[in-house]
């Protein structure tokens, strides 16, 4: 399955013109504006959430599931609630819908897949190849019918061939705790971050180092050989409120454990200077800062205004972070590697959209 890719940079020609990066530290899909992606590892999010389920022993696989179905939902029913995309719920249009699925997952870097069959409003059979997590997958793909047909979706997964097949049909309804994990996009600051583009596709330049392999469904980051992939922006925060109200505030330490542990192995992957064993120097510690922090718009994370660094400790304010548990760990992770003691993180929210951190040594 080939993809147009853009001279220039190899950026997929037509993800191009479906998303788009604003000043605003925000990635959206172009005709769904107030929907958002952001770009992750691939292990990300199943890597958080295997070790919350855990480390706690309770399983929140089914959180997962439907949180990832209703932002997904959410997001299809926006994407084609717009001329020209609209055109694909009239009449014989239903059947180009489902192959659009299956290029959007390959430019996505969420999986290969391809249609077996499809009857509309009854059944959709795909091979899946490759998915970035199989039960996320699920997810995606049932949310993506119901976000078409407005109605919910149960699936299975058969073998054909030697293949994954997932196979999506139409269900009566779906479990009572999905009625509880609504997505709520929140309110999106402006900002003034222009990330340099190509000249040729208008994808941002220094996503250069992305490699798309287009016949496995897949992204790889060259810089460290690690898969990477977008997904809407919502999962993590609507899984994360579930179990704060049915677990309380003690999840949130393990959360921001997590993400720094992941954050520290990217840095270290990376090769950028910073041990977490000594402190670097002032220009060079300063230099680190500005070049960690810049991959937050570009993956869509957040725009990170401003930081500070004085009296050992640092302060970060990011204006639409796309959570602060998360960045909170990240923060973190560049506080450790950079200064070469453990780091300990606050933060406040002095305005919708908008979060200071604060990170110094842990006592």
């Amino acid at each position: 399955m080939h993809i147009r890719k853009c001279r220039r940079c190899g950026f997929p020609f037509w993800l191009s013109k479906m998303i788009r990066w604003e000043q605003n530290g925000t990635i959206v899909y172009t005709l769904a504006p107030d929907f958002r992606l952001v770009l992750i590892e691939s292990d990300l999010l199943g890597s958080i959430f295997t070790r919350i389920q855990d480390e706690l022993g309770i399983p929140i696989s089914h959180l997962v599931f439907e949180a990832q179905r209703n932002a997904v939902a959410v997001g299809i029913d926006d994407l084609l609630g717009s001329f020209p995309l609209s055109l694909g719920r009239i009449g014989p249009n239903k059947y180009i819908v489902p192959r659009f699925f299956c290029r959007l997952s390959i430019w996505l870097g969420t999986a290969f897949a391809e249609v077996t069959r499809y009857r509309p409003g009854r059944i959709g059979e795909a091979i899946v190849r490759n998915p970035y997590n199989r039960e996320l997958m699920a997810a995606l793909i049932s949310g993506a019918f119901e976000g078409l047909d407005h109605k919910p979706y149960q699936h299975a997964w058969k073998k054909m061939d030697g293949d994954d097949v997932i196979s999506v049909t139409p269900t009566e309804d779906k479990p009572e705790i999905s009625q509880r994990l609504t997505v709520s996009a929140p309110e999106i600051r402006p900002g003034s971050r222009n990330l340099p583009h190509c000249p040729s596709c208008g994808a941002p330049r220094d996503l250069s180092y992305l490699e798309w392999r287009e016949e496995e469904g897949i992204v790889i980051d060259r810089r460290r050989n690690t898969r990477m992939n977008f997904i809407d922006g919502y999962t993590p925060g609507v899984v994360f409120r579930e179990l704060e109200e049915e677990l309380g505030v003690s999840i949130v330490p393990l959360i921001i454990k997590v993400g720094k542990e992941l954050g520290r192995r990217r840095l270290q992957d990376l090769g950028l200077p910073g041990n977490g064993k000594e402190k670097l120097a002032g220009a060079e510690r300063q230099s680190f800062y500005e070049m960690a922090l810049a991959s937050l718009p570009l993956w869509g994370q957040g725009n990170p205004v401003s930081f500070e660094q004085e009296n050992g400790s640092l302060k970060v304010k990011v204006d639409n972070p796309y959570h602060e548990y998360l960045l909170a760990g990240q923060m973190a992770a560049l506080f450790e590697s950079a200064e070469g003691m453990e780091a300990e993180v606050t933060w406040e929210m002095p305005e919708p959209s908008s979060i200071t951190f604060l990170v110094r040594a842990a006592i």
